[in-house]
């Protein structure tokens, strides 16, 4: 049975509200956890981000993880890096990627493993030794896209995760994920200041750094958690994440290299990823940079509820395709593409196609992202 519900009626209302605020990530995590906790207790909760396109862990939040002695600062980042591998490098029960594909995107260990936790490398290898018998975890997807994951967890002396707590928590997932899209859009909103050249970084087969370039510090120290030392140099989450993916994706030369778009407070960052050539096999290239990508623009435009169909669009209009020049190349009529176009700018809250350039693709957004969107012709930015 669910929780009462006035209590659930409440719980959706003050999410809700949280998300239509567009507060940064780790403020939005933090409200939305005291909420939760009043109707789902835990101990301690860490809260991820996915690329909805690939589903890898682009950033993590393990405060509380930290304030509540299940890890230290100085220990975190190896437990970030047995979280990675329980979600990437062996087989495990509830990992991120799988429960975004089911219809309830939420599951407790104890029933995954049907009562033997002893079953998931995960609890072998993280829960157990941290003291962290019950987990709850739930992704949160919105149309067919997951934008985040959270992970309750809660100690020996507690019940463990009932079967309540994860209808409860399956009730208010979606509300969550527009919360966590709105927390996106508003670290989207930021540019660095700064014209950091891309860094380099060389992981090895078993994930240490093998080479780093100068320039990639600053944008690695970025995409670090506030709660990780400032002298921790492990690689962070998105980078082992995105590695994993590398290693094992058939590796076709003619196919695009994976990329992935990392929120930060100080803006986006974009990390391409391929395979080291020569050498020892299973090392992998990354190279981070600040400069806005395809990646990065996608999810700019996705996280403010354009369809992919509005975005091819915005792509052709960015080029300077006239209204009837863009129905003959996508074969739609003149009329759907102003409605899509009056989509788009209600969406993106511009008035004229040189606002939205400006807002969503900013000067050298467009070159990447137009490349894929191959045109016979050009025109002006007449309506």
């Amino acid at each position: 049975m669910l929780a009462g519900r006035c209590e659930l009626d409440r719980l959706v209302d003050d999410v809700a509200r949280l998300g239509s605020r567009g507060l940064p990530r780790e403020q939005y995590y933090a409200e939305v956890t005291a909420r939760l906790r009043r109707v789902v207790p835990s101990d301690a909760a860490c809260w991820h981000t996915l690329d909805p396109q690939t589903r890898l862990m682009t950033s993590d939040a393990p405060h509380e993880l930290i304030s509540e002695g299940v890890f230290t600062a100085d220990t975190v980042a190896a437990a970030g890096a047995l979280l990675i591998a329980s979600e990437y490098f062996v087989e495990d029960v509830n990992t991120f990627a799988a429960l975004a594909s089911r219809r309830v995107p939420v599951g407790t260990l104890a029933h995954a493993t049907s009562g033997h936790p002893e079953r998931s490398a995960r609890y072998r290898d993280l829960l157990s030794p941290a003291g962290i018998p019950h987990e709850l975890r739930a992704v949160f997807v919105s149309r067919g896209r997951c934008w985040g994951a959270v992970h309750l967890a809660r100690r020996e002396h507690q019940p463990d995760f009932s079967a309540r707590d994860v209808a409860t928590l399956a009730s208010v997932a979606g509300v969550i994920a527009g919360g966590i899209r709105a927390s996106l859009r508003f670290d989207a909103g930021r540019r660095a200041a700064d014209t950091t050249s891309p860094g380099l970084v060389v992981l090895g087969p078993h994930d240490d750094v093998e080479m780093i370039t100068p320039p990639a510090y600053e944008l690695l120290a970025a995409m670090r958690p506030p709660a990780q030392t400032d002298d921790d140099e492990a690689p962070p989450s998105a980078l082992l994440a995105l590695a994993a993916f590398t290693r094992g994706r058939p590796q076709d030369p003619d196919s695009d290299q994976p990329a992935v778009a990392v929120p930060t407070s100080s803006g986006w960052i974009t990390l391409h990823s391929s395979l080291a050539d020569g050498g020892t096999p299973g090392r992998v290239a990354i190279v981070l940079e600040r400069a806005a990508s395809p990646e990065s623009t996608a999810i700019r435009l996705e996280i403010q509820g354009v369809t992919a169909r509005e975005r091819e669009i915005a792509t052709l209009l960015a080029r300077g395709l006239t209204n009837p020049q863009i129905a003959a190349r996508l074969v739609l009529s003149p009329y759907t593409v102003q409605d899509h176009i009056k989509s788009l700018f209600d969406k993106t809250g511009v008035s004229s196609r040189q606002e939205l350039v400006a807002h969503v693709f900013l000067d050298e957004y467009l070159p990447e992202l137009a490349a894929g969107t191959p045109l016979t012709s050009t025109g002006s930015f007449a309506r």
